[in-house]
């Protein structure tokens, strides 16, 4: 077995591109792909939507870009489809999702960042620099959902953010959409496959048990944005998300026995009145309905609980609109 320090280039870097009826998104990380100081060796684009095969294709001349199609769509789905196209060209893959712009120099330092680090990390997450920094809050601490350290994750099942970071930090989870992973990382631990509409935390349902066995880390230097839109208009899966909040959180919790789902289920005791209360006050609906799903998930959990009930059957849909 050869033991030789691994020197990583750009070529060594696949990209992996999961995308849904938002060609502008594409074209915009294609183009900061393209800007950047090193080449990378493959970029998977996998498209559960409307087409964007001619934008992405428009690229081929600066980028080596591929373009697949995957029914039905989600998330997890595209992802495992773009890990399944890999090969041993590229031991470094990149999960990215459609609404990530790479800042100037960011694949650079990541390379860099992997070169240097000892012992090999499982992954390296780019730093999310327009994100919300951590706040430490004493009263969300009582309730066990808040503690100083950034990327840490509470026994109540709860995670700190690690936004716009000025150092590298060792985290116990990483993006599911903006993060460098080992290969071999990813076919040793594949993801589940969970059709839903909306997967919420399922970054930390995949990451978290894998920082029990390798190091995760995030590179200040790799920097990047968040480029999401987000809308204050009415919400028609609010009461959906809110719902799914809490079953997502529970599974998570119910898959690591070391979490507590007592911890979790008390703080939501104290924060579900509070958005019913603050909802009319504010008049806003899509809060009303987001704590209405809460409660709806709070009741659906603590009965699969009792009974010792996988809640796997709960997050996993059809696929069906």
């Amino acid at each position: 077995m050869n033991k030789t320090k691994r020197t990583y280039t750009g070529q060594d870097l696949a990209f992996i591109i999961p995308t849904k009826d938002r060609p502008e998104k594409v074209k915009t990380v294609l183009d900061s792909i393209a800007r950047q100081t090193v080449t990378c060796g493959r970029i998977i684009v996998v498209d559960g939507g409307q087409s964007v095969k001619d934008i992405v294709m428009s690229f081929s001349d600066r980028l080596p870009v591929e373009y697949y199609k995957c029914h039905p769509p989600g998330q997890i789905l595209q992802r495992n489809m773009g890990i399944s196209l890999l090969d041993e060209r590229t031991p470094l893959v990149a999960s990215l999702d459609d609404d990530i712009v790479l800042e100037a120099f960011s694949l650079e330092a990541m390379i860099e960042f992997w070169n240097r680090c000892t012992p090999k990390p499982a992954a390296v997450a780019f730093n999310i620099v327009n994100n919300p920094r951590h706040r430490y809050s004493w009263p969300k601490a009582l309730l066990n959902m808040s503690v100083p350290g950034e990327g840490c994750v509470l026994k109540s099942g709860y995670n700190t953010a690690f936004g716009d970071v000025d150092r590298d930090l060792k985290v116990q989870w990483v993006y599911g959409g903006a993060t460098v992973w080992q290969q071999n990382v990813l076919k040793k631990y594949p993801q589940h496959n969970i059709i839903s509409r909306w997967a919420t935390c399922e970054d930390m349902i995949y990451s978290y048990p894998i920082s029990k066995k390798m190091p995760l880390y995030v590179c200040a230097r790799a920097r990047v944005r968040h480029e999401h839109v987000y809308s204050n208009r009415k919400d028609p899966y609010a009461q959906y998300k809110g719902k799914n909040v809490i079953l997502w959180r529970l599974y998570f919790i119910q898959s690591n026995p070391e979490l507590s789902a007592t911890l979790f289920l008390l703080s939501q005791v104290v924060t579900i009145p509070v958005r019913l209360i603050r909802g009319p006050f504010s008049r806003n609906r899509n809060e009303i309905r987001y704590a209405l799903g809460q409660v709806e998930g709070f009741i659906l959990g603590i009965y699969y609980l009792l009974r010792r009930k996988n809640l796997f059957s709960l997050i996993n849909e059809d696929g069906n609109d």
